[in-house]
């Protein structure tokens, strides 16, 4: 009767494996900077996503400054012919608010916060000029969509790795 008991044990835990995993999203196709200009702004600076292990410095990431304030955070490759991609999902733009950047400031850059080991990247992290004309770093926060075709990372040595997208509203707060 034990052998039964394990055996069900097993089973159940199998089952509750395979239900926890999210099925993967459809892929969103990568289309040339220029097609995504009139949607989300103009690319204003680039950097890398932050990336949980070293398989390599994190996928490149473009941030373009809409005609709202709005910066969005989408994921950017090279094609074979040197051309800069991006990709934007169709859903991208009723996607959440992943967080907010000083209203006023002008961004200079993008990093990935340092963590101190080599086994992953730190957040991604805004260079920031005040009106004051100081110089700020900002960590900002993305997300990942929940449904609807995804951006995913190419030739990645690992396996397949869903890309976040930022989507930052400007706030009348002061810098910190």
């Amino acid at each position: 009767m034990e052998r039964w008991g394990g055996i069900s044990m097993a089973l159940a835990l199998a089952a509750l494996t395979a239900c926890a995993r999210r099925p993967e999203l459809p892929h969103a196709s990568f289309v040339p900077v220029a097609d995504l200009q009139d949607r989300f702004g103009n690319l204003i600076t680039a950097g890398n996503h932050p990336t949980p292990d070293q398989n390599g410095t994190g996928e490149r990431l473009g941030l373009f400054l809409d005609r709202n304030g709005t910066i969005w955070g989408l994921p950017l490759t090279i094609s074979p012919n040197g051309a800069v991609l991006a990709c934007a999902p169709p859903a991208l733009r009723d996607a959440k608010v992943t967080d907010h950047y000083p209203a006023g400031a002008t961004i200079l850059g993008a990093t990935n916060e340092p963590t101190g080991w080599r086994g992953g990247t730190g957040k991604l992290e805004l260079v920031l000029r005040g009106p004051d004309g100081g110089i700020y770093w900002r960590e900002v926060s993305g997300a990942r969509l929940a449904s609807g075709a995804a951006c995913w990372a190419k030739d990645s040595p690992g396996p397949p790795q869903q890309l976040g997208y930022y989507r930052l509203a400007p706030e009348s707060s002061k810098m910190q």
